[in-house]
């Protein structure tokens, strides 16, 4: 299926493919520090298109991922591995998203113990997810 969606203000627009209307969410502590919470994310498949693509910085955030912000209202757009092809937006930035139904939540190990979710999720640790992307970090 195909998603749009935007950044605040519009300067950014995008679309791209979803296997399905899943979200997860990320509770490493690098996505707490730069959305103030855990990350709630959809994974894209293949490629995306942006509109406005001049109105976006990046930040490299690790060795191997970064991420992607608009310049004009800072509205955080997505995470995206650079060398696999992967890329997560965040859920607030996509047209409809209260359709969605919350299935994952990764780096549950790094979760703060100050809030929980009551929806039945898979969860995966740290460990697990990173070799699910073949890393040995």
């Amino acid at each position: 299926m195909k998603l749009t969606g935007s950044c605040l203000c519009k300067s950014v627009k995008f679309s791209f493919s979803a296997e399905n209307k899943n979200f997860g969410v990320c509770h490493c502590s690098m996505c707490r520090k730069w959305g103030g919470g855990p990350a709630f994310v959809v994974q894209s498949m293949g490629d995306v298109s942006f509109e406005g693509e001049e109105n976006i910085q990046s930040y490299q955030s690790s060795d191997w991922a970064e991420r992607g912000f608009c310049k004009s209202c800072g509205t955080n757009l997505f995470y995206r591995m650079r060398e696999v092809d992967f890329c997560n937006f965040n859920l607030g930035t996509i047209d409809g998203n209260e359709d969605f139904d919350f299935s994952l939540q990764v780096f549950i190990d790094a979760k703060p113990e100050s809030y929980s979710f009551a929806n039945e999720t898979h969860c995966m640790t740290e460990k697990e997810v990173l070799a699910a992307f073949g890393s040995n970090n």
